[in-house]
């Protein structure tokens, strides 16, 4: 883990974090995740990006990205990308100071229904993040809510869209995640 502070625009200061992770199929490499937080001043940005190469009826490349901003505890807004040789996919949550209005597309799902209460907790902070039981939590690429589930000691799960995702954490951090997709399911292992 990587902890750096720099000066940003108007000699503001800035704290970066950074961790990195491998993503495992059957205890196979199949690519790798970063995981970044830059606080400011007035908010904060999570970014995670990963790219990952396995077979699924072919041979299959995908780069991700996602990058949201929090102010006040809150999504400001979200955005991930996925290019892929099987198709590129775009989705965007965005608070209007009404309601967030949502623009989700991936792999055989599209979404648009707006999320009318304030979201505190996403998916690219669960890098960084510990959450806590019936959180509120916003799955970025869906642009759907649903409750942290406690499942023991440093153990919890969230099910976005009929995929049921387990997190697990030692001293805040975390270490591990098992993800269930509709393509494939992956680990998740922190390397540093």
């Amino acid at each position: 883990m990587a902890l750096v502070f720099v000066l940003g625009d108007g000699f503001a200061q800035n704290q970066s974090n950074e961790r990195n992770y491998e993503i495992t199929v059957l205890g196979f490499k199949i690519g790798e995740m970063t995981a970044n937080r830059s606080k400011s001043s007035d908010s904060t940005l999570y970014k995670v990006k990963s790219n990952v190469s396995f077979w699924f009826f072919g041979k299959v490349n995908v780069d991700f990205k996602l990058d949201s901003r929090f102010a006040n505890n809150q999504v400001v807004w979200t955005r991930s990308f996925s290019k892929s040789n099987k198709g590129d996919f775009q989705s965007e949550v965005k608070w209007n100071g009404r309601h967030y209005e949502v623009d989700a597309s991936t792999y055989k799902f599209e979404n648009s229904k707006p999320i009318y209460d304030l979201i505190t907790l996403s998916s690219v902070m669960l890098f960084f993040h510990e959450p806590k039981a019936n959180q509120d939590f916003l799955g970025e690429v869906f642009g759907l809510v649903s409750k942290v589930k406690k499942i023991s000691t440093n153990v919890y799960e969230v099910t976005i869209n009929g995929n049921t995702n387990r997190y697990y954490y030692e001293n805040g951090i975390m270490v591990k995640a098992e993800m269930q997709s509709p393509i494939k399911n992956y680990l998740i292992k922190l390397v540093n």
